[in-house]
């Protein structure tokens, strides 16, 4: 019987991104069957990986660092690993479907050799010669069962990560991703780029609550919700107290565009400003753990604080850490809020938030690949942007040209550097202008065009003044670019 690995799980052993995996799939460069790789088809795209016994150890330290990065306050002993009763649950699991594999085997063995002995007992002379073929077959098949392959090393290996990590497939998008630790459905959901629905996440509310399709959890946390006896017996549970045992499939709801989120009013406070320089100063705020803000990518929000007139400002962040939210702040004389940034802002004090609310957001539904466009303090939401397509490790290949007009690197040039370092299918390129004109834009479009003649192939995110964007849309208009495939927001 052939073993079939679902394109996260196989992703994850060779060392490649889902969307890498999926865009061969789509190739034709690996079969698929509803959504399952074969192993050996898997090995035969992949024959370069080593699948040395120390590599599983690897593995098994990478999962715990990549824990320990997405870790929150007093989450971080959570994360570090499972718990000993989820590890037994998991082991004792793995158990039952090696017991069942096995005896499944010693059957299929036996049969097998039932099958050549009575195949050699026919008297049948003019058919003898098909006979011995359909022996050596079996033969064949049964040395090949017997014997220690690569393929064989994967499935091991998948089996080691999965008493690691539990998996999540949620209906009905068909979005996955991996529990590590013993951290909540929701947590990893969320730190994994997905919108998943929740408010207090304390267990108060009951708007996380997901239906349980199949596999096994364990509640990690008391909680005062009361799920009714129905409820109980369709099998749902709060995603903020449980954790995955074992795979899951999960029935839950979604935002997968700004009207989906509510609008919001969030208290939080100031966690530290950075002056960049004279010009731009950049706030991080912190929300309460039972109150954060649901946001999509790309959106924007009112901050106000006591006295001071509330300003509109995009969030920098990615929505996968929403308690940490960042705003990058211009000096503006005419802007009350600004000033007090600027001026007379002190740590912890408290900022009210209100929002969300733009439709500068990813469509995630695209698999194109994307070109992000940012001028000055556009880069904010372009930010936003791009740390949820890493976090949701769903894009092909990203490219972020930063527009500037002073005569320096842009002021978080460093981060995107270190993205480009970082990442194989991300690059990034800056250019100095004198003037967001019609002539300095569109030489610099120019450039992107020459660089990617299949551009039409792409969908590309702008942020930056309004007669810059107004320039843009023209240009890609006389290109006969789709409406869809760009997507701008004027400052």
């Amino acid at each position: 019987m052939p073993k079939h690995l679902n394109v996260s799980r196989a992703a994850r052993l060779v060392g490649v991104s889902r969307s890498t995996l999926q865009q061969q799939i789509q190739d034709g460069e690996i079969p698929s069957f509803e959504g399952m790789v074969n192993v050996d088809d898997l090995m035969h795209a992949y024959p370069q990986v080593d699948l040395e016994d120390n590599t599983v150890v690897e593995k098994i330290e990478g999962i715990i660092e990549n824990a320990l990065k997405r870790a929150r306050g007093d989450k971080l002993r959570q994360l570090l690993a499972p718990d000993i009763s989820t590890l037994a649950t998991r082991v004792a699991s793995l158990s039952k479907d090696l017991s069942y594999t096995k005896n499944l085997n010693l059957k299929l063995i036996d049969l097998l050799e039932h099958t050549i002995t009575n195949l050699q007992q026919l008297d049948i002379k003019e058919n003898a010669d098909t006979i011995q073929v359909i022996v050596n077959n079996i033969r064949t098949t049964l040395d090949s069962a017997m014997s220690n392959t690569q393929a064989d090393q994967l499935i091991i290996h998948d089996q080691v990560l999965r008493v690691m990590a539990a998996q999540v497939h949620i209906l009905p998008t068909g979005h996955e991703y991996f529990i590590e630790g013993n951290t909540s459905i929701l947590e990893a959901g969320l730190a994994s780029g997905y919108a998943l629905n929740y408010g207090c996440s304390n267990g108060n509310c009951g708007k996380c609550k997901a239906r349980l399709i199949s596999g096994e959890v364990k509640k990690t946390r008391n909680y005062d919700y009361v799920l009714s006896d129905k409820e109980k017996t369709q099998g749902y549970i709060l995603t903020c107290s449980h954790t995955a045992i074992t795979d899951i499939v999960i029935k839950a709801d979604e935002a997968l565009s700004d009207k989906e989120i509510s609008l919001q009013k969030v208290p939080s406070r100031v966690k530290k400003v950075e002056r960049i320089n004279e010009q731009l100063a950049i706030l991080h705020l912190r929300t309460p753990r039972t109150q954060r803000l649901r946001f999509l990518a790309g959106q924007t929000v009112i901050l106000s604080s006591s006295g001071i007139e509330p300003a509109s400002y995009h969030i920098a962040s990615c929505p996968c850490d929403e308690m940490n939210l960042q705003f990058h702040i211009c000096r503006d004389d005419a802007n009350p809020f600004a000033n007090h940034v600027f001026n007379d802002i002190k740590t912890s004090e408290s900022i009210n938030i209100e929002g969300p609310t733009g439709e500068f957001i990813l469509y995630e539904d695209s698999q194109r690949p994307l070109i992000f466009i940012a001028f000055d303090t556009g880069f904010a939401p372009i930010k936003s942007l791009i740390e949820h397509v890493m976090t949701l490790d769903a894009n092909e290949f990203s490219h972020l040209f930063w527009l500037h007009t002073k005569n320096e690197t842009p002021y978080m040039h460093n981060l995107a550097r270190a993205w480009n370092d970082a990442f194989d299918n991300f690059r990034y390129a800056h250019q100095q202008v004198p003037h967001f004109d019609e002539k300095s834009i569109t030489a610099e479009l120019d450039k992107i065009k020459a660089d990617y003649p299949d551009i039409h192939r792409f969908d590309i995110y702008v942020c930056g003044p309004e007669d810059a964007i107004t320039i843009i849309k023209e240009y890609f208009s006389n290109l006969r670019f789709l409406e869809n495939q760009l997507i701008t927001e004027s400052l």
